[in-house]
């Protein structure tokens, strides 16, 4: 964690390196980090949005931070086979240092979340990048952990449905030679409240998952029309399939996970053009869905 902290605190020095030939950055507060164009694992444009934006780019990630709802408006990132390695599960969740520097020295009226934040509230931790996605040294699996890269996720769409498109996706990777280019975040289209000390970390009501499924030696400048994609909105809810506002009494409840279908999260296939009316986003690239 250490080495983490030193790698993130020396990128704080350029914490106003703005990326000049992305285009659509009207929304764009800063970039953190790694020029756009020098990041490997997005396309030179952003997601259009009309939310504000913080930009984190990392050699792991690019993230769009939204200060106000204090959670990412999307994670994009690359998988391979080297990132997947032994380093194994970290597990030491904490705030991300480079975003809480930054809206320290612009008095934001808002901080990062912290790790002890979602306690109490019986939601997961989320990631959007996973943790078995950077597995190839123990520093870059330690930056899926920072909490700018969690959403508030019920146990059943955390640990059951959403966990099973990640295997497939890696499976894609180890066993079929594909390398993906992964983009995911929260969709906010019904109301299930706000969790947090202060009560100001919305509860998203789904997840989407678009990924663009590419041969291993084809880069992000390949992806084009014709690029198979899988793309997903995945509702937060519970094992049951209520939402959580309609039986918070089972947020708590533990799964029953041992006959799981592992390929339940087909039936949540979407196209972009539906996750973009949902989620607000504009995405620059059509698909052929797989």
């Amino acid at each position: 964690m250490k080495k983490l902290q030193k790698k993130l605190f020396l990128s704080s020095i350029f914490l106003f390196t703005i990326s000049f030939q992305i285009v659509a950055l009207a929304k764009v507060e800063i970039v953190l980090g790694l020029p756009l164009d020098q990041n490997l694992n997005l396309k030179a444009s952003i997601p259009e949005t009309s939310v504000s934006e913080i930009i984190l780019s990392r050699e792991q990630y690019v993230l769009s931070y939204n200060k106000n709802r204090r959670s990412p408006n999307w994670v994009a990132w690359k998988l391979e086979r080297n990132l997947i390695g032994s380093s194994g599960r970290s597990n030491n969740f904490m705030i991300d240092p480079e975003l809480e520097i930054y809206l320290k020295q612009t008095n934001a009226t808002k901080s990062p979340v912290n790790e002890t934040e979602y306690r109490g509230s019986c939601y997961d931790r989320g990631h959007q990048i996973p943790s078995a996605d950077r597995t190839d040294t123990q520093t870059n699996n330690e930056t899926t952990f920072l909490m700018s890269n969690m959403i508030p996720q019920t146990a059943f769409l955390n640990r059951v449905v959403w966990e099973h498109l990640e295997q497939y996706s890696r499976d894609l990777v180890q066993k079929q030679g594909k390398k993906l280019y992964i983009i995911a975040g929260p969709i906010y289209d019904h109301d299930l409240g706000f969790i947090g000390p202060q009560k100001d970390i919305p509860v998203p009501s789904k997840d989407f998952k678009i990924i663009y499924v590419l041969n291993a030696g084809q880069n992000i400048s390949d992806i084009n029309a014709d690029t198979p994609t899988i793309s997903v909105i995945m509702p937060n809810i519970l094992q049951d399939g209520s939402l959580p506002d309609q039986n918070p009494q089972d947020l708590c409840k533990p799964l029953n996970i041992k006959s799981a279908d592992k390929k339940d999260w087909e039936k949540y296939k979407t196209t972009i053009n539906e996750i973009e009316n949902i989620s607000g986003l504009k995405f620059s690239t059509n698909e052929a869905k797989i």
